[in-house]
């Protein structure tokens, strides 16, 4: 019984080996978007609003941007991309939002990312490199992903959430990740 499990341990190790070998030879990656994706991002956003900043400025976004420690990490789409981590894959953050202040943000997801870019088109990162699937929770992140020719995957928004705009899970034929929101 005891070579029946050291040979099966052997197996899985060797195909994990494989794998990561594969991917990381052929230089994959996978992409999130950042808000309402990875995280549940609306108390920062609160944050930028109650400042007195000038909506969207370089003051507003750096306020937003510094504000990460206020908001939650969704645990389906992140132990998801701990997972393509674990495998070899290159993990990329891709977030709409200007970048000004953006260091900290992007500092505080080193642990999980190798690149963290701060882009309002995605399509042009996703289109740039090896991207086998974007995940995203707007259909404008769908939309990239598709135009891209990578494979989209629709995470659920937060019913918390105060951004309502442009969701429309399901309407191009995507896959929707379930327990995301």
């Amino acid at each position: 019984m005891k070579k029946k499990v050291r040979i099966t341990l052997v197996s899985i190790v060797c195909i994990y080996l494989i794998t990561f070998a594969s991917v990381n030879i052929a230089d994959l990656k996978v992409g999130f978007d950042y808000d309402d994706t990875l995280s549940f991002s609306t108390p920062a956003f609160r944050a930028g609003k109650a400042s007195g900043e000038e909506p969207y400025s370089p003051g507003y976004w750096r306020v937003v941007n510094n504000s990460f420690n206020l908001e939650k990490k969704k645990l389906v789409p992140v132990t998801i991309a701990l997972g393509y981590k674990i495998l070899g894959f290159d993990v990329v953050i891709i977030t709409a939002r200007e970048g000004y202040g953006g260091e900290g943000l992007q500092r505080h997801w080193r642990w999980l990312a190798k690149e963290f870019y701060f882009e309002r088109n995605k399509s042009e990162i996703l289109k740039r490199d090896r991207f086998v699937a974007f995940f995203g929770d707007s259909d404008s992140d769908i939309t990239a992903a598709l135009g891209a020719g990578v494979r989209p995957i629709r995470v659920k928004r937060s019913p918390k959430s105060d951004y309502k705009g442009k969701y429309h899970p399901g309407q191009y034929q995507e896959f929707i990740l379930p327990f995301s929101d």
